[in-house]
């Protein structure tokens, strides 16, 4: 079972990771590891429980790539299950975006699936596609009726 909003916010990480709603909002600091992954992976997974679909909105500004342990652990995580969900990507290097679309291939490779993934130069670039998002979701019928 997945840890509640407000238990897995809680973490000591250099990233600055938080819950806005249905949007889950993350400003990466330097690399990532497994354990950086498994906490986003968590927050999203408690958010999809709540409303049927996540929001990830990751400010890259300051990004570094994944170690290979975690690219390695989100691969895995990629090949069970991708949920209904929407990745906003804003102000990233050439690095990270050539690393993010390369991961994002293999996995649609891997498993045939495709991962929404927007890469956008500005933060209001990439609210606008998560708002989008949201929209066609509710559309689908895909977002639970919060009551």
């Amino acid at each position: 079972m997945a840890a509640s909003l407000d238990q897995a916010q809680h973490r000591s990480s250099p990233h600055e990771t938080r819950v806005e709603g249905d949007v889950v909002f993350q400003r990466t600091v330097g690399s990532q590891n497994v354990e950086d992954i498994k906490h986003l992976f968590a927050l999203s997974q408690a958010v999809y429980e709540r409303y049927g679909y996540a929001l990830i909105l990751m400010d890259g500004s300051q990004s570094g790539v994944l170690t290979p342990e975690a690219r390695k652990f989100q691969s895995d995580l990629f090949r069970k299950r991708i949920l209904p969900s929407h990745t906003a990507l804003y102000g990233s290097g050439l690095l990270v975006r050539t690393a993010v679309t390369l991961t994002m291939r293999a996995t649609e490779l891997m498993t045939g699936t495709v991962v929404p993934v927007t890469m956008v130069a500005y933060e209001q670039t990439a609210r606008q596609v998560l708002a989008e998002a949201r929209e066609r979701f509710r559309a689908q019928g895909i977002a639970k009726t919060l009551s």
